[in-house]
């Protein structure tokens, strides 16, 4: 194996632990590797109707070996702060993706990458997100926005019986760097902070 090719393998361990971390939520546990809860077959949250499973919560009931280009298709992509958490926090980019391969399911797949300067150069990190059952009137689209939706809530924390945060300032949209689909997504979970009479 090359010396670029090793260092970009390694750096592609540090995009999926980064990627698990802090946009899925699992606990990584030395020696066991990324955890979540498993809820069974309670979905994590219900978008537009639907039910939605997250891999914080649920276990994805068919075989998910690799990605395939040929059946998935790009949803849009956001830019995050602090992917790596650290001092200083490590920035990177998610691209979101719309999986159909499967015949009751779209899957949610995330890809990537922290910036160079941080980590170096890498192959991105892929890791199944959440997954909702394909229903009639569907289209990709229209389930990559729920799919995105359950991945936005469970990414910033929201309590379970909510479906907003205040915990973002007003000017978030500079650093995250959404394109227009996350974008109209991520406004609907981040108000603006109320301000103190």
């Amino acid at each position: 194996m090359s010396n670029k090719h090793e260092e970009r393998a390694n750096g592609m361990r540090l995009n999926q632990m980064a990627l698990q971390q802090n946009v899925l939520g699992l606990a990584l546990r030395f020696g066991r590797g990324p955890e979540g809860q498993d809820a069974g077959d309670v979905p994590y949250r219900t978008v537009d109707g639907h039910p939605v499973y997250h891999i914080q919560h649920n276990t994805f009931p068919l075989e998910f070996n690799q990605v395939d280009p040929k059946t998935h298709v790009k949803f849009g992509s956001f830019e995050h702060p602090y992917l790596m958490m650290g001092m200083p926090d490590c920035p990177g980019k998610i691209k979101v993706y719309v999986d159909f391969r499967f015949p009751d399911w779209y899957v949610l797949l995330l890809n990537a990458q922290l910036d160079v300067w941080c980590s170096g150069p890498s192959y991105p990190a892929w890791a199944l997100a959440a997954w909702t059952p394909k229903v009639t009137g569907d289209s990709k689209m229209k389930a990559g926005a729920r799919l995105f939706h359950a991945l936005v809530l469970g990414m910033d924390n929201v309590p379970e019986n909510e479906w907003t945060t205040t915990d973002f300032s007003p000017n978030w949209e500079r650093d995250w760097a959404p394109t227009e689909r996350c974008a109209a997504i991520l406004h609907q979970v981040r108000l603006p902070p109320v301000n103190p009479l």
